[in-house]
């Protein structure tokens, strides 16, 4: 069982979506390299994607 909510192909597919994107032209190369602009985002998602269903919290919001 993976930990990752998603599998190893769409990770691949991904990741080169991600670096041809980034090694287009050299715009797209700097903002690629400024990790720390986008990073923190991604991992956010992924764990709300991971801990809450799908209209969880507005759910919960509309229940208060």
């Amino acid at each position: 069982m993976s930990i990752l909510p998603f599998g190893f192909k769409s990770f691949v597919v991904y990741l080169t979506g991600f670096l041809q994107v980034c090694t287009s032209n050299w715009g797209n190369f700097q903002e690629c390299t400024a990790v720390h602009r986008y990073i923190p985002g991604y991992i956010h998602d992924s764990i709300e994607f991971v801990r809450y269903e799908p209209y969880e919290r507005e759910q919960i919001s509309l229940d208060k």
